[in-house]
């Protein structure tokens, strides 16, 4: 029992080890691959990173847009660099310096506002020339290190920019010149043409096609002499003498700035026609002519330029009654205008004897035909005469075609003008 005890004592206990399975040849436990919550491609990947980046970069540039520039010089270190550069820009205009120049606050890129002191100007020697031109050559260094570097950097962005040429002050880059200062850009105005599409089938002028009009047998109406009046260009208006309105409308005639014509009313070789009063006839004599002729013009008064004959193939076919009435025009100074109411007539040949000139219609007379087709029609061939001969004289009438030729003229005038065209009087062609 002693050696059995003794025995059980000296020996140790053995202690129970549990073994671990072991499935893998570097001693660690094989461990189930866990699923992955979110399948990610790599294409998905790519594409996320893309929108975020456009959407940060649309961010940025919107707010450089639409960010107001700083105004003065407290607003941070760019607008103290604007405003320092206003100051070295500024160039000399006055052959003197002043003797004392302020110079504004800078504020640095740390944020410090620096206040400079107002440093007496150098002057010059005689000999010295002051700098004219503003480029960066011509301005003052900056003391302070940090200014000049943002002063640097911010012309760098300029010329990246290419903005080089015109800066928001209004100076121009390089030229050396300065303008004012621009506050704000305005598109340049550009003014619509006056004539846009022509209703008119107009030919274009040769060398300056002058056009005169004539309008015969004012006298009757006021109203209707006024209409033909303030037409926007030179007309000429002829009155008839001793009717009841005469006056008014030479007066009128004058006071508009249009050219006034006696309507000397003659005799027509159709004895059934009556010229009017104040007419010439065939068995008057040369100086009952000049008599009436006379009366007729001071009636008009003193505005009277030139005169023609209303009807008259009887008078003007016949030299010396024709010759009569040019003496008369002769000694008041004024011209004379054949009508030419007939192919017979004699008006030139006078004229000729006298050594005087005289104007005769080269057109057709507009109104003939009381539509308004037919007086374009003629206008039209109005146009082919002034071409060919330099100038068109024509006849029109005032009471007439007052409801449509005014209107016709005064549509036609801007696209005539246009298509290079002048308008006259007789009294001009001299």
């Amino acid at each position: 029992m002693t050696d059995r005890n003794s025995g059980n004592k000296n020996k140790k206990p053995v202690r129970k080890t549990t073994v671990r399975k072991r499935t893998s040849s570097s001693g660690r436990r094989k461990r189930k691959p866990r699923k992955p919550l979110v399948k990610l491609s790599r294409e998905k990947v790519i594409l996320f990173c893309s929108v975020v980046f456009l959407l940060c970069a649309l961010c940025l540039s919107l707010t450089i847009l639409f960010t107001p520039e700083p105004s003065g010089n407290a607003g941070g270190g760019m607008s103290a660099v604007q405003g320092q550069e206003k100051t070295d820009r500024k160039p000399l205009t006055d052959k003197t310096a002043p003797e004392k120049t302020e110079r504004k606050d800078v504020t640095s890129s740390d944020g410090a506002v620096r206040k400079k002191t107002s440093e007496p100007a150098v002057k010059d020697s005689p000999d010295r020339k002051a700098p004219v031109s503003a480029d960066k050559s011509s301005r003052p260094e900056n003391k302070n290190p940090d200014d000049r570097k943002e002063i640097k950097d911010k012309s760098s962005d300029v010329s990246a920019k290419g903005e080089n040429s015109i800066d928001k002050t209004g100076k121009t880059g390089n030229t050396g010149k300065t303008e004012k200062t621009v506050t704000e850009e305005k598109p340049a105005y550009k003014p619509e043409p006056a004539v846009k599409s022509s209703p008119f089938d107009i030919p274009p002028a040769v060398n300056g096609a002058t056009i005169v009009i004539v309008i015969d047998d004012a006298g009757r109406s006021a109203s209707n002499t006024r209409r033909y009046a303030e037409l926007p260009f030179p007309i000429s208006i002829a009155v008839l003498p001793s009717l009841p309105q005469t006056k008014a409308c030479a007066r009128l005639v004058v006071e508009a700035g249009q050219e006034l014509l006696l309507h000397q009313p003659m005799q027509a070789e159709n004895l059934n026609l009556d010229p009017g009063p104040g007419a010439i006839t065939a068995d008057m004599p040369v100086s009952e002519i000049s008599s009436v002729v006379n009366r007729n013009l001071d009636e008009l008064g003193a505005g009277v330029r030139g005169l023609n004959n209303h009807e008259g193939s009887l008078i003007t076919s016949n030299v010396i009654k024709i010759g009569a009435v040019l003496d008369v025009c002769n000694e008041r100074g004024i011209y004379f205008l054949d009508s030419r109411t007939t192919a017979a007539t004699k008006a030139p040949q006078a004229a000729l004897e006298r050594d005087m000139h005289i104007f005769e219609k080269s057109g057709p007379y507009i109104d003939n035909v009381i539509d308004r087709n037919e007086m374009l029609r003629q206008l039209y061939a109005s146009l082919e005469v002034a071409n060919k001969k330099g100038r068109a004289i024509i006849i029109g009438h005032v009471d007439k075609s007052v409801d449509i030729l005014p209107d016709l003229l005064e549509e036609m005038y801007p696209y005539l003008v246009e298509k290079g065209y002048n308008f006259a009087v007789p009294s001009q062609l001299r």
